[in-house]
């Protein structure tokens, strides 16, 4: 269990308890044993670091390099989406060919729990990556990205396929990060380029709420201020 997040961990606990319940509810158990059962808590800061301009950098000039194969054409695409749009995992794979509309440079996600599509704008750089992608594919219809492993090929992609792909690259580059950092490296970007406008960060990141952009906040302030925060121990000799 000790490899579960957080977030996992409660969902497990709420599973439980409901179950639980209902065994109580149907005279199954012969006693409430929920009552005082508490949920695992975490600290507000993130516990995994997003990329860093390094990391970045490296990526570039490693997507620039590659030949233009279809499974390269299908990487930049991905890396793309995740690095100028910074869409989840989840949202990447439910893209399908029409989703996408290059002409008008938009592309409609289905985000984490919801049901109906919303319409984002795309970056010229993840519309550029589209386009060859998908005249290499020719993809007309269904899903955006497929597999082209030989007992799934043709299938959606899924989130674990993704991971085992950027996984596979960050490896090769010697990049310790993982898929979910690139959201973290666009989400973190932007605030610092619209100076803590937190509310028009969240038109891109599209958090339900800027609760959670704070976190970001709060974590960039402290590492501008570290600075000054040494300096104030440093003719302090041990």
């Amino acid at each position: 269990i000790d490899t579960f997040s957080v977030s996992t961990k409660n969902k497990y606990l709420i599973a439980a308890k409901i179950f639980l319940d209902g065994l109580h509810r149907l005279n199954l158990i012969p006693q409430k044993i929920t009552d005082h059962v508490r949920g695992f808590t975490q600290s507000r800061l993130h516990r995994k670091e997003g990329l860093q301009d390094a990391d970045i950098g490296k990526l570039q000039r490693y997507c620039s390099d590659l030949p233009p194969t279809p499974q390269n054409l299908r990487l930049r695409a991905l890396v793309a989406l995740f690095l100028f749009q910074g869409l989840r995992q989840i949202e990447v794979v439910r893209l399908d060919v029409g989703d996408i509309d290059l002409r008008n440079k938009t592309a409609l996600i289905r985000g984490k729990g919801r049901d109906d599509k919303e319409p984002i704008h795309l970056h010229p750089s993840t519309v550029r990556m589209l386009r060859e992608y998908l005249n290499c594919y020719r993809f007309r219809s269904g899903a955006l990205f497929r597999s082209d492993s030989n007992h799934c090929r043709g299938e959606r992609l899924t989130t674990k396929s993704v991971r085992e792909i950027i996984k596979r690259v960050f490896a090769e580059l010697e990049i310790d990060g993982s898929t979910h950092g690139f959201r973290h490296f666009f989400i973190t970007k932007l605030i610092k380029s619209y100076k803590g406008e937190l509310l028009m960060v969240s038109k891109y990141s599209r958090h339900r709420s800027i609760q959670m952009l704070e976190v970001y906040n709060d974590e960039i302030i402290r590492e501008q201020d570290l600075p000054r925060f040494y300096e104030v121990f440093k003719e302090i000799r041990i």
